[in-house]
């Protein structure tokens, strides 16, 4: 039987369908919401200083031709505030036979202020031009398959930066997955290999991968029987699953309040500890107004408490 040109290209590299997952596993948003709340309890085990930042990354696919296949802009911010941005790039995939893997060649871009939040503007990202970034081919990841997930690093040592005494290295290690993204991002001084910057512990920034809900919330005079001129209601409020949470004003109260969505795993229970939340909370106050859980990866939640409402429905 004969192959035609492209799928005899195709078979002639191992790791053509390795490449289509992982684009596929690094596509969306990751939050470590679930690491930094067991970090935050009081029976953790770990030192305060070796704790964690809350990371939100954003992956956007995005079609520039003058890159290549498989480009995405990746966009991180910390805190759980999106104007806290510490990371813009612009990155490509690649299967490279010869490196023996799957290559993630990070792009830098110049002007980075110029495509802030370009996420969410799509004719803004597919203007990008190459001379527009710069790159580092000796920080280039190499990612290989290890079961149904990717690890990737760098090469040891080989991603340097930085002039005399401060000259040093780059340890990026990546484990990705269908759900998970976890990153150590470290660097080393190059003289005695001494820890410059990252999280001590070398334990690594655990995200999950985050799905959008749409969420509509209503306060009520009298009650959703009896509208009166006061009521409020927003509605299509995007909230992500891992922390996500959106503020709004209760005109009748005067206070404002919080819905936040999580989607737990407990690491101390055999039964149950998987499970979906919604927190309804006032803004500032120690307990919440309500508190509504179910399985996971459900598909819509609501409450009622009379005065106020909310129902979130997952985003196709």
């Amino acid at each position: 039987m004969l192959l035609s040109h492209g799928l005899q290209a195709q078979s002639s590299d191992p790791y053509a369908r390795d490449l289509i997952q992982l684009v596929e596993f690094f596509e969306g948003e990751f939050d470590n919401d679930s690491q930094l709340w067991f970090e935050n309890r009081s029976d953790w085990p770990g030192d305060d200083e070796n704790k964690h930042k809350r990371l939100h990354a954003i992956h956007t696919k995005v079609n520039l031709p003058e890159f290549g296949e498989h480009i995405f802009y990746v966009e991180e911010y910390i805190d759980d505030d999106p104007e806290n941005v510490i990371r813009q790039r612009i990155v490509h995939f690649y299967s490279d036979i010869e490196a023996g893997g799957i290559v993630q060649k990070l792009y830098f871009l110049k002007d980075a202020k110029k495509y802030l939040h370009a996420h969410m503007d799509m004719d803004l990202l597919q203007k990008i031009k190459l001379d527009e970034v710069m790159s580092l081919e000796s920080c280039n990841v190499i990612f290989k398959r290890e079961g149904d997930q990717f690890f990737g690093q760098m090469e040891e040592k080989k991603c340097q930066f930085g002039e005399g005494e401060k000259q040093r290295y780059s340890v990026h290690d990546i484990h990705l997955s269908s759900t998970k993204y976890w990153r150590t991002d470290q660097s080393y001084l190059l003289a005695n290999d001494e820890l410059y910057s990252g999280n001590a512990s070398n334990e690594p920034h655990k995200m999950r991968k985050a799905q959008n809900y749409i969420c509509d919330i209503s306060f009520t005079e009298k009650g959703y029987y009896d509208p009166s001129g006061n009521d409020k209601k927003y509605e299509k409020l995007i909230v992500h699953n891992q922390g996500g949470k959106v503020e709004v004003h209760d005109p009748i109260k005067d206070k404002n309040y919080i819905l936040q969505l999580r989607e737990k795993e407990y690491p101390f229970y055999k039964d149950g500890s998987d499970f979906f939340m919604l927190r309804f909370i006032e803004k500032d106050a120690t307990r919440s107004e309500v508190i509504v859980t179910t399985e996971p990866n459900t598909k819509k939640i609501s409450f009622s408490l009379g005065w106020s409402s909310a129902s979130c429905k997952i985003q196709d």
